[in-house]
């Protein structure tokens, strides 16, 4: 299949995402390389083609130089197509993939940068909406945010999944992998903040949430709240505490920024992105000595992972154990309450853990979902990593 866009020739794709695919294009009066975003059919209507026109239009005069350059947006039926600056550095996913989570002054440099870039996007009066490690392409050193106003909210969500995601929240409460995979849509659906999933209005709140997800995976590598499916990732979204990179190796000082700026009400985010990254600096100047990125790797590897349970009359909680090549001792149980199963996935509750209760993590694992536990009657069970810490 040909791909056109009028006054430019698309070469091959360069990527591809939950809201499009980039191409490499040059422009036919005058040979100037271009990047060029073909937004997927499926996504674009009027409402939404002439949103993405004002906000790139606002885009393109803000002069600042971690922002891509717009150099015209435009449209015709079910197309829609964005064409920027092309850039010859790799973004910040696919350097993750490469080489691993950054240290830690390198990830406060980057997103110190980000944040930067996105308050003149947010003085401009343009919010993102979709900020996440492969929309920061790097320009030599320097990160340059890419790709603002092109995201859709939740109806394309609903769109590309085929799930109906209005109709209360009864689809969350599935204990098994039963749902809609992940797939290509996860690299967005994973930064987005609560309010973007019901559909609300977004804000430069939204985005301060997503600069919060974006600094986790940087320190980790990691996505927040990874998950198999869409209805456990809604449901950690919604309900569970923002992810702790110090779970990771990283240092704790940024426990504190990530769970500020991924707060669930907007209104408890940093004020603006610029205050986002005066914290993150202020964090980098609390923290020891950086960990190393091979201890970080390892200890990611036993890091918690949480996903929903099950329990009798509605969704229970989960159990979080930090799990280590050997038993750490025992760890509190921080939730309100908690099952513990006799095998990953099962049915058969063998016993409940209230807050304040203790547990030891058994070294034996099935993937990150479930932790093998002892209880202190002597009984051992499998429950879901959440909700348990060394302190509550």
């Amino acid at each position: 299949m040909i791909v056109e866009v009028p006054g430019y020739r698309l070469a091959e794709p360069l990527g591809a995402g939950a809201t499009g695919v980039v191409y490499e294009a040059s422009r036919l009066a005058d040979g100037q390389a271009v990047a060029v975003k073909l937004v997927h059919p499926e996504l674009v209507d009027p409402q939404y083609r002439d949103r993405l026109g004002r906000e790139a239009r606002l885009a393109a005069a803000v002069v600042h130089p971690g922002v891509v350059r717009v150099h015209e947006v435009g449209g015709e039926g079910d197309r829609a197509w964005l064409v920027m600056d092309r850039l010859s550095g790799p973004d910040l996913q696919r350097l993750l993939d490469d080489d691993g989570p950054l240290s830690s002054d390198r990830a406060v440099e980057v997103m110190t940068q980000v944040a930067e870039a996105v308050d003149a996007l947010h003085r401009a009066g343009v919010i993102h909406r979709d900020l996440k490690p492969a929309n920061i392409i790097l320009d030599g050193d320097r990160p340059m945010v890419a790709d603002f106003g092109v995201a859709r909210q939740l109806v394309s969500l609903e769109t590309s999944t085929g799930m109906d995601l209005s109709g209360g929240v009864g689809w969350l409460q599935s204990g098994s992998p039963s749902g809609p995979s992940l797939g290509a849509i996860a690299g967005t659906v994973a930064y987005m903040a609560p309010e973007q999933w019901r559909g609300d209005p977004t804000s430069a709140a939204s985005d301060v949430y997503a600069l919060g997800g974006t600094l986790f995976t940087l320190l980790t590598g990691e996505r927040p709240f990874n998950r198999r499916t869409l209805p456990e990732l809604a449901y950690a979204v919604a309900i569970l505490p923002p992810p702790m990179p110090s779970l990771y190796g990283v240092p704790a000082a940024f426990d504190e920024v990530v769970r500020r700026a991924m707060a669930k009400g907007p209104a408890e985010r940093y004020p603006s992105a610029l205050a986002f990254g005066e914290a993150l600096q202020a964090a980098l100047t609390d923290a020891p000595a950086k960990v190393s990125r091979v201890r970080r790797r390892r200890v990611a590897l036993w890091a918690a992972i949480a996903v929903p349970v099950v329990a009798a009359g509605g969704v229970g909680a989960t159990v979080l154990a930090q799990g280590h090549e050997e038993p750490v001792g025992k760890l509190t149980v921080c939730a309100q309450d908690a099952t513990v199963r006799d095998a990953p996935r099962s049915k058969t509750v063998i016993a409940k853990v209230y807050r304040g209760d203790e547990v030891t993590p058994i070294a034996q694992r099935d993937g990150d979902s479930w932790v093998h536990v002892k209880l202190p009657d002597g009984r051992t069970g499998w429950a879901l990593t959440d909700f348990v810490r060394h302190q509550c």
